[in-house]
């Protein structure tokens, strides 16, 4: 049997394996990662009428809204968990820092808490958690979409 065939084959399988395991393991939960960061832009653009029009709009929208963005701020934490060494691995591919990806999910939850009542001040609250979820998750926020207009 000639070593060198074996060897080579060896090498070969040894690299297939390792790639498989850091595609797996590390690209595509980072994948997913921004996968839900930006399913958050979307979902912050599509239910914007509701969230900040609270109380008003009807009651299976708001329901729908709460759920929605209650689930992303699940996944949002959860990918915490499914990337590996989170720290490290979020320098290396640009992802949110860990507090920053917590904040933002506490800030999800509380806008999907606040869609039912309407209180005072409601809309600068909410619209300061939007602004806090686009701060921490590096969504683009428009300086006009602000509260107040002048504050970054």
């Amino acid at each position: 049997m000639d070593w060198t065939v074996f060897l080579t084959v060896l090498s070969g399988v040894l690299t297939y394996v390792l790639g498989q395991l850091v595609v797996k393991l590390v690209i595509e939960p980072v994948q997913d990662m921004r996968k839900t960061i930006g399913l958050i832009s979307h979902a912050l653009i599509e239910h914007a009428s509701i969230y900040h029009n609270p109380g008003v709009p009807t009651q299976d929208a708001m329901n729908e809204t709460s759920r929605e963005l209650r689930k992303l701020s699940s996944q949002l934490q959860a990918h915490l968990f499914l990337v590996p060494r989170y720290g490290v691995i979020s320098r290396i591919f640009g992802l949110p820092l860990h507090a920053s990806v917590l904040e933002a999910s506490s800030a999800l939850i509380g806008l999907s808490n606040s869609v039912f009542n309407a209180r005072e001040n409601i809309y600068e609250v909410n619209a300061n958690r939007v602004a806090k979820i686009c701060d921490s998750l590096g969504i683009y926020l428009p300086e006009g979409s602000r509260w107040p207009k002048d504050m970054k």
